[in-house]
């Protein structure tokens, strides 16, 4: 089964895609990532979730407001903003008769779970987290985007170098690989990240990707959580984030299924 829902928020319409029938009191809500990074792991993450709902776990992609199919332009939303749509669809789950959320971050998806931890438990019936390669830093995600324009710049032999985060925060609003970056955008991005002081309220899954051994960071953070709540899963594969191919990796789908399944290690 696959099919879409425009939900209603204060912004606009949200727009949803369901993979698999609701069977049970259990449902995936897949936050994507944004921006090309959105656009080149689409197929990837519909892969993982036709396997979900394959084995009886309905998944929900969500479009944030601005992106994809939902309502609004990207330049129109901002952090808070995206908050809002997790939290009004996780509600809508709940008035499906969802009772119990994994949540599953992809790239940028898994820095607004993990910025928003504490929101996001008081507020929703999440269980566990599930993060594909996750981002830890807005500021750095932002600044790895503005470097696509300095590229943009170079390639096109500009003789005049131009610091574009600073165009964009004196409020000159700039065309970024086809989306406006606004000063409230790049604010909104750069105040994310993840706290010196951040505890998983629920069982988290830390997969570093494109990597045979966890990476120094995932090691640290990992290490300084209690109650033993998490745990990092290394696979060796492309960054489909990054790299317009396309891409079957069964071996990440089947471990990911297990994993949310209750069939890995923790």
């Amino acid at each position: 089964m696959l099919d879409g829902h425009f939900i209603p928020s204060a912004e606009g319409c949200l727009f949803v895609t369901q993979f698999g029938e609701i069977s049970s009191d259990t449902a995936i809500l897949c936050l994507p990532s944004i921006t090309e990074e959105l656009n080149l792991s689409r197929a990837v993450v519909a892969k993982q979730a036709q396997l979900f709902a394959k084995n009886n776990l309905p998944c929900f992609v969500l479009d944030y407001y601005g992106t994809g199919d939902s309502e609004g332009e990207f330049e129109q939303a901002n952090g808070d903003i995206w908050l809002d749509n997790i939290l009004d669809i996780g509600q809508w789950l709940t008035e499906q008769g969802i009772g119990k959320i994994i949540l599953f971050g992809v790239r940028f998806g898994s820095l607004l779970i993990l910025a928003h931890q504490n929101k996001l438990h008081q507020a929703l019936p999440i269980v566990k987290q599930i993060l594909w390669k996750p981002v830890t830093s807005g500021k750095q995600f932002a600044g790895q985007f503005i470097r696509i324009k300095q590229a943009n710049s170079m390639m096109n032999k500009s003789s005049e170098r131009i610091n574009w985060r600073a165009q964009v925060l004196e409020g000159n609003d700039t065309e970024i690989a086809g989306y406006l970056l606004t000063k409230k955008m790049l604010l909104s991005m750069e105040a994310l990240q993840l706290c010196k002081t951040f505890q998983p309220k629920s069982e988290l899954h830390w997969f570093d990707l494109s990597s045979k051994e966890p990476t120094p960071l995932a090691q640290r953070l990992v290490s300084q959580w209690l109650e033993n709540k998490a745990i990092i899963h290394c696979f060796d594969c492309p960054s489909f984030w990054q790299v317009p191919e396309v891409f079957s990796l069964p071996e990440l789908e089947q471990l990911t299924l297990d994993v949310a399944m209750d069939k890995g290690p923790l």
